[in-house]
Order: structure tokens, then C-alpha cells, then sequence
């Protein structure tokens, strides 16, 4: 696993810290469905048609950046 860090304001320190970034895969929206394998290939297939492979990809993760120095998370959809 590679770390990434961005430097961003931090409201609970005040200041421009050194951020984790964490990339964290959003729950599937068919989750308790009977076909939620073949549901999930064909919705990617109609999304990465339009919106191309990496939008489509970067669609089903979300941004966790935490503080170096305090700990506090800010999650970015």
C-alpha cells in the first residue's frame, strides 16, 4: 500500500497540515439483491460507455484525508 499525503487546512488544528489521503470503496447499491454480480457488471459497463474507465472507477471510491497531527477525518465524495 502506498501513502499518499496532501498538505490542506485542517479546521481543527487551524492550519495547513500534512494529510493521509485514503481511498475507501463506497457500498454497493445492490447489496442484498438475488443478481448483484450481474447488476453491478452491466450498471459499470453503461457508465464506463459514457463516462469512460477511470471516472467510472473513481466513481466508486471516496477521499478519507486524515490530519497528521490531530487525527481528525475529512471524507470527500
Amino acid at each position: 500500500m502506498s501513502a499518499q499525503t496532501e498538505r490542506c487546512f485542517c479546521k481543527s488544528c487551524g492550519v495547513e497540515t500534512c494529510h493521509i489521503v485514503v481511498l475507501v470503496r463506497k457500498p454497493s447499491a445492490f447489496s442484498g439483491s438475488k443478481n448483484r454480480k450481474r447488476k453491478e457488471f452491466i450498471t459499470g459497463f453503461i457508465k464506463s460507455f459514457f463516462f469512460g474507465p477511470f471516472l467510472t472507477a473513481m466513481d466508486d471510491f471516496s477521499r478519507h484525508l486524515i490530519c497528521e497531527i490531530c487525527g481528525t477525518k475529512i471524507i470527500e465524495e
